[in-house]
């Protein structure tokens, strides 16, 4: 094979960016982050999300005589960054014999690339969303995102607190028992089901901004560390379950109390399991939806660019021609921000 043709280029840039759009849409269908978070499009290097409190009220009065309220409202900013990646490769790879294909070694490596870019490009919302669940960054409250006492009014501290972070103790305050909350092999599969129970009790304590009334909130996922994958299939697929001596012994019949807990299959994230920084073997989490279906989600996957790639070769820069080389670039701007804390609650081992 003598020199590259441009023909043959266009058409080697060409199958590079199909070979990656390929593996992103076959990896992109079996990944969790879309439960937990939203992809918002944005137009910004920053995007200011501004929403109003439901802080009003109906009461009694005197007739003729009425309370007003101002209205009240909660921002937060998400400033995108950049991320990206390249790939140089010599002329001579693609001109000289390989196992009898002229240029045989590197059309493999832009090949191999180009997967590898699909793959991480699917896979990056979702690898940062589980980075900020490990890392517990701070909501928009200025508290730790998972936590024991977000306020429900952040302008109205009397109003009450409610926690995402469900430990014993705050079940214990809440009335709902002392014991942790956990569904690992520490307790038996009846007692993991009454602990979901007393988190769903929990949550639907959880208030709107007036203080009074109840925000709605209903369990729509369980997700969890691989270690728990068997507890949880047994939790959320189960008909009969053994019960404790304690508990009256015997088998329980719990397919309907399983089915109106509403949690369909179990999600298994491996990103929070202890093999990776601040991940847990026993923690689990519940996904919570707002029976006002918040516009702003547990999290917020802000998309400024999406990730595409882009070519260059000797033709487009003469930097590239004198190294003899061809180049592959892939980037992308994008950020993930805390939403509302109480759309996704942990429940620790404490």
């Amino acid at each position: 094979m003598g020199a590259l043709t441009p023909e043959f280029v266009q058409d080697l840039q060409t199958n590079v960016k199909l070979i990656a759009a390929r593996e992103y849409q076959r990896l992109i269908k079996d990944m969790w982050w879309s439960k937990v978070a939203k992809q918002r499009p944005s137009e910004g290097r920053s995007e200011r999300l501004v929403w109003l409190l439901d802080s009003a009220r109906i009461e009694y009065t005197d007739p003729g005589s009425v309370n007003f309220e101002d209205i009240l409202s909660q921002t937060t900013e998400i400033v995108s960054r950049f991320a990206g990646a390249g790939l140089n490769i010599k002329k001579e790879l693609l001109e000289d014999l390989s196992a009898g294909v002229y240029g045989g070694e590197g059309l493999e490596m832009a090949a191999h690339w180009a997967r590898q870019m699909g793959a991480l490009a699917a896979y990056w919302p979702q690898k940062q969303v589980a980075a900020q669940i490990r890392a517990n960054p701070l909501a928009y409250d200025g508290l730790a995102y998972f936590h024991a006492a977000h306020l429900i009014n952040p302008f109205k501290a009397s109003a009450g607190t409610y926690a995402n972070n469900i430990t014993g103790a705050v079940l214990d305050a809440a009335g709902l028992g002392s014991a942790p909350a956990v569904i690992d092999t520490s307790v038996t599969v009846d007692v993991a089901v009454q602990n979901v129970a007393r988190v769903i009790a929990y949550a639907a304590s959880i208030k709107m901004p007036n203080g009074e009334d109840p925000r709605g909130l209903r369990l729509v996922g369980l997700m969890h560390p691989p270690l728990l994958a068997a507890r949880a299939q047994q939790i959320t697929n189960a008909k009969v379950i053994a019960q404790a001596a304690a508990t009256g012994g015997g088998g329980a019949d719990v397919e309907a109390v399983v089915r109106n807990f509403g949690l369909g299959q179990p999600i298994q994230a491996d990103e929070l399991g202890s093999g990776f920084s601040g991940g847990s073997d026993t923690s689990w989490y519940a996904l919570m939806a707002d029976a006002q279906q918040d516009e702003l989600p547990a999290f917020l996957y802000v998309n400024r660019e999406p990730f595409s790639i882009v070519a260059h070769n000797g033709t487009t820069s003469a930097e590239l021609a004198r190294t003899r080389e061809l180049q592959w670039t892939t980037g992308g701007r994008n950020e993930v921000g805390p939403g509302h804390p109480y759309h996704l609650l942990r429940i620790p081992n404490a």
